[in-house]
């Protein structure tokens, strides 16, 4: 049987300015969103085993690793975001299907910069999924 994987380049995460989207410059990788759900214990002293349910939905974060760039307004925009608690709009579209576009609301809750010897300046970026994701 032949591969199914899809390639991560082109994938594009952008982030909801004014009027519209605008695509996150400089991505060079991503992780999540990831989710998961609480359990419930519903065990009484009737049960013969431990019995559970399953709570809400936490569809989780969004971790971004990009060069980053202060001149650059979306980055900016970011830094903003997280310093001024915006909930904002994402949206995740992968490449190399019927485009699956996700898209969802968060918060930035980290946005660290980090460099070195010879290496460029990166950031690393959280976005705090709120809500569902919707997928298209």
């Amino acid at each position: 049987m032949s591969s199914t994987a899809i390639t991560a380049q082109g994938i594009t995460i952008s982030r909801f300015g004014t009027t519209a989207f605008e695509v996150i410059p400089n991505v060079v990788s991503f992780q999540g969103p990831g989710g998961q759900a609480a359990v419930i214990d519903v065990t009484n002293l009737a049960s013969a085993s431990k019995e559970k349910r399953v709570g809400l939905r936490d569809e989780g974060q969004l971790t971004l690793t990009m060069h980053y760039n202060p001149d650059d307004t979306i980055h900016q925009g970011l830094r903003s975001d997280r310093a001024n608690r915006v909930r904002r709009q994402f949206k995740l579209t992968f490449t190399d299907t019927v485009p699956a576009i996700w898209t969802f609301y968060g918060y930035v809750t980290t946005f660290s910069v980090q460099g070195g010897v010879d290496a460029v300046v990166q950031a690393s970026v959280t976005i705090e999924i709120d809500g569902e994701i919707t997928e298209a």
